[in-house]
């Protein structure tokens, strides 16, 4: 069975110098069987060219939320947006990029530089289709998109970088292509591409952005799968069965708590040997397994991790981190879909009352633990034994 696609998607901006808020906008959003990115260039900057984008976004967002072909959304936002009387151009450009699970591409632009797309890490030209709605021209691309593709949008702040200055003409398009060429591969992050991409055009400015600009960043990867387990069952005779569901689902595996390695690696007919060289002066060390990817202690790894996920912004911070809270934080941060198993047999241990009142309570961490990666864009399966 293929892997099903997964859509990573990263965004960074920097506004004009001497600007507080950024005269673009982007927006990202899940949709049925997909992801949509909105990308707009409010006409001038600062606050006016902000609301501006700001609308676009909001009204290409909602409209597609509510189920309207994309087509439609083109065209209510080209009769809705207004027009610079003396300039005679748009208040506000706009390109709309709709990437489906199953590979197929929408993406219509409006006076946007064009988008790049790199296949097996160099650029492939589009082909795209004028549309006329009213008196704007729209172009319009549909391609297919599959594991290590990447889509990438910007403003015309990236294009103009440089301008004048350390490049006479700019950092162009083919420029930037060749740049990009030389920024992807297989691990580095959507976000990260995008920031490489804003701090160059920066860079260019020479710190001094002569333009409000963007770049929003579509990676094609396989999605990424994880199962974690803590705590046995309540009832001890479905501990088999917990067990094997837990090791059916493909992806990383990760085990929590002596006892539930315990009952694991009874049913892989295999022992856990302590890492002491993972252990720290808060949490306790990691284990190891064949045929799993972690395995740590509970209740204390767990709240710790809680920790960890309320601080950390991005899963780079955690590289190179040896410690069993930060590996589970980045185990989880690392999946697209997580199935977590909580069993709730209480351990005689965590009764003791000369323990932290907290330690009773794995389920609650655990659930919160659930939360923050839903928030995160997460798939998160949580099922109670």
């Amino acid at each position: 069975m293929s892997v099903p696609l997964y859509i990573e998607s990263g965004g960074a901006h920097v506004s004009k110098y001497g600007e507080i808020l950024c005269g673009d906008s982007l927006s990202v959003v899940p949709i049925a069987g997909g992801k949509l990115m909105v990308l707009s260039d409010g006409l001038g900057s600062g606050v006016k060219a902000n609301i501006l984008a700001t609308l676009t976004t909001k009204i290409a967002t909602r409209l597609m939320e509510r189920g309207l072909p994309l087509e439609e959304v083109v065209e209510t936002l080209t009769d809705t947006l207004p027009e610079c009387k003396v300039r005679k151009i748009a208040y506000s450009t706009f390109t709309l990029l709709k990437v489906q699970d199953d590979g197929r591409v929408y993406l219509a632009e409006f006076d946007n530089p064009p988008t790049f797309f790199l296949k097996k890490g160099y650029i492939s030209q589009l082909k795209y289709k004028d549309r006329i709605i009213g008196t704007r021209k729209i172009r319009e691309a549909h391609v297919h998109v599959e594991a290590g593709d990447w889509l990438v949008t910007v403003s015309d702040g990236e294009i103009h970088a440089g301008i004048g200055g350390l490049l006479n003409l700019g950092w162009d398009w083919e420029k930037i292509a060749k740049f990009l060429e030389t920024q992807v591969y297989e691990d580095i992050s959507a976000q990260k591409v995008a920031q490489i991409l804003v701090d160059q055009a920066r860079q260019l400015y020479e710190h001094k952005p002569g333009d409000d600009t963007t770049a929003g960043v579509f990676k094609i990867r396989p999605k990424r799968f994880a199962t974690f387990m803590i705590g046995p069952p309540v009832i001890r005779e479905a501990d088999e069965i917990v067990v094997r569901k837990f090791l059916e689902i493909p992806g990383r595996k990760i085990v929590s708590g002596g006892t539930t390695a315990g009952i694991v690696g009874k049913m892989l007919n295999r022992d856990v040997t302590v890492d002491l060289s993972t252990m720290t002066n808060k949490i306790p060390p990691t284990g190891k397994m064949e045929g799993i990817d972690l395995v740590t202690e509970g209740v204390h790894t767990v709240n710790h991790a809680l920790e960890i996920l309320q601080k950390v912004t991005d899963i780079e911070q955690l590289v190179g981190e040896r410690d069993g809270a930060s590996r589970l934080t980045w185990e989880l941060l690392y999946a697209d879909a997580i199935y977590i198993f909580l069993g709730q047999a209480i351990n005689p241990a965590h009764l003791n009352p000369n323990l932290p009142q907290e330690m009773g309570f794995k389920s609650r961490s655990v659930q919160a633990i659930a939360n923050l990666l839903r928030e995160r864009g997460k798939e998160v399966y949580l099922e109670i034994h």
